[in-house]
């Protein structure tokens, strides 16, 4: 019974997608929910972590650059305004990001995850992966793709 349950849900979820044109596979075709910033542009990167310790940022790690204490989803970039919100779905799914820190000025083309705990920052390594920009028609997308650009 349970099997036959199942086999009808699969067949109703495809004629479904059918009848409303098909689901594309880099979620295009889906909507945002109103409250969530639509995505404006992707980049490419390399992702990295750090922690709150002295080594690792400057004599005040528990507060980043824009003055804002440190929390989780927060992110450092260089090429990308205070306050630009992103996804790296290939990672972390839908959840959502803030740019609220720095990186030295020699790193480009880097995110860099905030981390709880140096062990947390080593575990999670370094990764490429596809940055999605979230915001609205206004966002200054230009800036970072221009910014983008200089850094390769």
């Amino acid at each position: 019974m349970k099997r036959t349950t199942l086999l009808a849900a699969i067949g109703i979820l495809t004629l479904g997608s059918v009848l409303l044109g098909g689901i594309s596979k880099a979620g295009a075709d889906i909507q945002p929910p109103e409250n969530q910033p639509s995505p404006i542009g992707t980049l490419s990167m390399r992702i990295t972590a750090y922690a709150s310790v002295p080594n690792e940022t400057s004599d005040h790690p528990f507060i980043t650059a824009s003055g804002e204490h440190v929390r989780d989803g927060i992110v450092a970039s260089n090429i990308l305004a205070f306050g630009t919100q992103i996804q790296m779905p290939a990672l972390f799914g839908n959840k959502i990001f803030t740019v609220e820190d720095r990186m030295s000025h020699r790193i480009k083309n880097t995110i860099d995850i905030w981390m709880p705990s140096v062990t947390a920052a080593v575990d999670f390594g370094v990764a490429h992966t596809s940055v999605v920009v979230l915001g609205d028609a206004t966002s200054a997308i230009s800036e970072v793709t221009t910014k983008a650009s200089a850094a390769l």
